[in-house]
């Protein structure tokens, strides 16, 4: 048994030293109305050793009349999707993303990949929605239909609480993903 543990730690360890960077949220939801100007998400990318960096924009599913931007630190213009950074051992770095959703209700997934010249790789995923793209309000005078309703954390929930994503299950069988407004 302690070998076991003397191997497992050993491995982790090594993990550990070999890691450059770690990223506190990899998965966001962030949400607005779709007549807002911008709605934003941010998190830290936390250095644990000094690197130098690169990130690219590998996935961009939206609505075509989106736009968004992000922060690295600097805060980059609609447009720009990869960039470099150099870290220094036990600095924190702000990383954000806004979405300009441009009068057009929707959802979309933005993905950013960041990878040292060392080796370490973390994917960033930011989920917006804009408006109310779903079903609740259908349902709202017609619970019967409702099965159950969901938080993103997959529990289930009673009360919604705006400006939130729930997860719809009918007692149909269907199931639908919508944004909670005011």
């Amino acid at each position: 048994m302690k070998k076991i543990l003397l191997i497992a730690f050993t491995a982790v360890s090594i993990n550990l030293i070999s890691q450059s960077f770690t990223v506190q949220e990899n998965n966001m939801s962030l949400s607005g109305q779709y007549t807002d100007n911008d709605f934003s998400k941010n998190t830290f990318l936390e250095a644990l050793s000094n690197d130098s960096l690169t990130w690219e924009i590998v996935v961009d599913s939206m609505p075509s009349s989106w736009e968004f931007s992000n922060c690295f630190p600097t805060c980059y213009t609609v447009g720009v999707t990869s960039g470099d950074l150099v870290i220094s051992n036990g600095q924190s770095y702000y990383l954000n993303c806004h979405i300009y959703p441009n009068n057009t209700a929707g959802e979309g997934i933005i993905t950013m990949k960041i990878s040292s010249i060392t080796g370490t790789t973390e994917f960033v995923t930011w989920h917006g929605v804009a408006g109310n793209v779903g079903i609740i309000n259908d349902f709202f005078n017609q619970k019967d239909k409702i099965k159950r309703i969901y938080n993103l954390n997959g529990q289930i929930v009673n009360d919604l609480i705006p400006n939130n994503i729930y997860i719809i299950e009918l007692q149909n069988g269907l199931i639908y993903k919508t944004f909670v407004t005011n």
